[in-house]
């Protein structure tokens, strides 16, 4: 694990310099945005803040400051790497490239402002801040894939194969086409690896169980939907609406989706390792019917195993994959701090839907 040892070492220190939950705290009381500002140049993003200050102001400085920090920080990890450790670091980032390019995807579907778009990418993998601004500005998804293909980009030939095999395809297979072709790369990858770690396979079977779990969800929520694209698949094919490698079996998720209730699908996968996970957002699914309250407890739930991966995996990738989920989470609760005094809410209000990770 010496490829590891310099880069964890610098991590640690990195992470030593989050925010303390007291400290978000603090924040959310600012009362304002002007407020929240001048408050964050007593934080360490001062520096970026500072310098967004120069061409912004407002919540535009807010979103700039945060986005480059978290692309300063990241480009700092990739650094600290080199060989196979710099290969599997890199692995791992990609994984923001397919979250950056599903929300393109689904904001030009709906027409989403560029600037919304923008407001929801974490640009820490391969795709740059330049080229996602390029591709968030797009008319259309067919406009996105087009300008990926003319790059040659390794992310387009799924978005194609997917476009052509289903003509007039919504995001959702675009989506899925996408989570296909990186997690069956991936595996490759780590297959080839004499020395894979074990950490990051763990993650990505993790990343993949609340993939599919979602899905299954959303057709338990919507049973038409799922009818439509039994019918668009063939009879007995909704196994291809999940991804492998999975750790929960396949068979598992296909008896949650044939369910015509959420609740049903959640008890269909009771004895699974996201169950707790799944018990805790149905609660507050059954208050809300928005199956994004689901969503947020497995984010939470996978929030909280990769920040355990430090102390798990010291040695190894764990500390990258830990490091970054709690930066990544920082950065989400700065946003949403943001928002919350921009919106006026009331600092309780603000507080209870920070995402603290103890």
């Amino acid at each position: 694990m010496a490829d590891y040892d310099y880069g964890n070492a610098r991590l640690r220190v990195m992470k030593s310099r989050l925010l303390t939950p007291r400290e978000l705290e603090a924040l959310s009381s600012a009362g304002s945005v002007p407020g929240l500002i001048a408050a964050l140049t007593r934080t360490v993003y001062q520096k970026t803040v500072e310098a967004a200050l120069t061409h912004s102001s407002g919540m535009r400085c807010i979103d700039d400051a945060l986005k480059n920090d978290l692309v300063a920080v990241i480009g700092k990890v990739r650094g600290f790497y080199d060989e196979s450790a710099g290969k599997t670091t890199a692995l791992f980032l990609r994984m923001y490239d397919i979250h950056n390019l599903k929300a393109i995807l689904r904001g030009l579907s709906r027409n989403a402002e560029s600037a919304d778009i923008l407001s929801v990418l974490l640009p820490v993998g391969e795709l740059d801040l330049n080229l996602l601004n390029q591709l968030a500005r797009l008319n259309d998804p067919r406009e996105a894939v087009d300008l990926l293909a003319s790059m040659s980009s390794p992310f387009a030939p799924s978005l194609l194969n997917a476009r052509a095999e289903f003509p007039g395809a919504g995001t959702f297979a675009m989506e899925l086409a996408l989570d296909r072709w990186y997690f069956s790369e991936a595996a490759k990858i780590l297959k080839n690896e004499a020395e894979h770690p074990d950490a990051l396979a763990a993650a990505l079977t993790l990343e993949t169980d609340i993939a599919n779990a979602l899905t299954a969800l959303r057709f338990a929520q919507s049973p038409a939907e799922r009818e439509r694209l039994s019918e668009q698949l063939g009879s007995g094919e909704l196994t291809r609406l999940f991804i492998q490698p999975s750790r929960i079996p396949i068979e598992a998720f296909e008896g949650a989706c044939r369910q015509d209730q959420v609740s049903s699908a959640v008890e269909a996968l009771s004895k699974t390792t996201i169950a707790p996970a799944l018990r805790a957002g149905l609660e507050k699914y059954n208050l809300s019917r928005r199956l994004s309250d689901l969503e947020r407890a497995l984010k939470r739930y996978r929030l909280q195993w990769l920040a355990g991966q430090i102390a798990r995996d010291p040695l190894g990738i764990g500390v990258t994959l830990g490091y970054v989920a709690l930066k990544v989470n920082e950065v989400g609760n700065l946003r949403w701090i943001a928002h919350g005094v921009h919106l006026g809410l009331p600092v309780d209000s603000i507080r209870a839907e920070l995402e603290i990770v103890q």
